[in-house]
């Protein structure tokens, strides 16, 4: 049976030799692609349309079937159906006091949790955290360097073994009052968040990226993304507005979750050395090569940090570092190779927090946020992007006028520790409290 239908991938999924060698023809031609400038824009005209395309679909689809249901999203309504699931798990539950919330979290990047999120949840909870198969932070995705790659199935149950084994046991200690986690179906299945559900315990699932079509998709006959585990999550906290009626219609109660920062760890000391005038972190890929060559190409120097940039990968703490040398950070909000499809990240918030200039694309989520021209500068072309860049650089009065608008808002609104705090409160699940106090 091997020799007939070829070696398997890494999704479990049997493939034919032919196309196996097409693969291979086509990651040849992905990298001729990069070389060659010609093929480099075909293709990325090419991905950005089919985002498009599957973007429209997908709401299209959705809006077509909250009609047919008469479906409607409502916040109010998505915590009430939250609550009343909890009582439900359990009935005589009482919203904690600050401190003691215990939550089991699930994290995936341990330098982007640590980056202010995990830190805060730990000021507020009592938190026990989730390790993988090999002892790691966060889930298990596969050993690509062990002979023969990791299936899409052994992926599943590996990290599902591990989870409940290590819930049950908190569990049985402690206790454990919620599970908070950044999952996906493509890594731990729906099945073992409803042994978790049935312990007694609700699930709550942050969900970023829910724009990108991929996370609604499926593979070997499993829906991928938040929305496949949409069955045994009791809420899903999606950084996409448009996405929480997807999820009700899945029957899963969804809120809009901008992200947040840390002023312990990106507040700059006052009158720190700021000898950077435009940075950039994150890796290169899709349209940010693009802009930072142009911004280059005509006199502007750009230090960039990231997979694929000279200066490489940098941790939380080194990331914090340099947000705190810039006077300009720029970010691409952009997805992917489209300049006008955009999506919250954490660079959205790190950035004013830092102190520093935030220069990036006008995601209208992030501009309900922070007001353009006062709290933030927003650009549409790589062109706009140098004017700005020059102009904000020959009048830093101006400079440091948004920057201080900027930071203040961060502040005041978007720490992590009062986004938890209020979801928390939202949720029922903690008691009121004023940090400020």
């Amino acid at each position: 049976m091997f020799w007939l239908y070829g070696a398997s991938d890494k999704t479990g999924q049997w493939q034919h030799p032919d196309l196996i060698e097409l693969e291979g023809l086509l990651m040849n031609w992905k990298e001729t692609a990069k070389e060659w400038p010609p093929l480099y824009w075909i293709n990325a005209k090419l991905k950005c349309y089919e985002l498009k395309r599957d973007q429209s679909r997908l709401k299209r689809e959705y809006e077509a079937k909250a009609a047919s249901s008469g479906s409607s999203y409502d916040a109010d309504k998505a915590v009430e159906e939250f609550k009343c699931r909890h009582r439900c798990y359990q009935p005589g539950y009482v919203a904690a006091p600050l401190g003691s919330l215990r939550v089991f979290w699930v994290g995936v990047n341990r330098d982007q949790d640590e980056s202010g999120f995990l830190q805060a949840l730990h000021r507020l909870a009592n938190v026990t955290v989730f390790h993988n198969i090999e002892g790691k932070y966060g889930i298990w995705s596969g050993n690509a360097t062990a002979p023969g790659s990791s299936t899409f199935a052994e992926i599943r149950q590996i990290n599902d073994e591990a989870l409940l084994k290590q819930i049950a046991q908190a569990h049985a200690e402690e206790g454990v009052d919620v599970l908070l986690g950044q999952m996906w179906a493509s890594l731990i299945s729906k099945e073992s968040l409803a042994r978790v559900q049935a312990m007694g315990i609700p699930v709550i699932n942050i969900s970023m990226d829910d724009r990108l079509p991929v996370h609604w998709t499926s593979q070997s006959d499993v829906r991928l993304g938040s929305v496949g585990l949409a069955p045994s999550l009791d809420m899903v906290l999606t950084t996409s507005p448009e996405t929480c009626l997807w999820f009700g219609v899945e029957g899963c109660p969804a809120l809009f979750w901008p992200l947040a920062s840390d002023p312990l760890v990106f507040t700059p000391a006052e009158g720190a050395l700021r000898d950077i005038d435009v940075l950039f972190i994150g890796n290169k890929y899709g349209v940010r090569g693009s802009i930072v060559r142009y911004l280059e190409k005509h006199g502007v120097k750009v230090d960039c940090y990231g997979g694929g940039w000279p200066n490489g990968y940098v941790n939380a703490e080194r990331m914090a570092a340099l947000s705190k040398r810039a006077r300009i950070i720029l970010g691409v909000g952009a997805v992917g190779h489209c300049q006008d499809v955009y999506t919250l990240k954490l660079r959205d918030f790190d950035a004013p927090m830092s102190g520093a200039m935030y220069l990036t694309h006008p995601n209208p989520d992030l501009c309900q946020l922070y007001s353009e021209g006062e709290e933030i500068e927003c650009y549409t072309t790589p062109k706009e992007a140098l004017n700005k860049i020059r102009f904000y650089l020959e009048h830093p009065a101006d400079l440091a006028q948004i920057a201080k608008n900027g930071h203040q808002k961060a502040l005041t609104r978007d720490t992590w520790d009062q986004r938890l705090l209020t979801t928390f409160e939202q949720l029922g699940l903690l008691q009121p409290h004023n940090l400020s106090r």
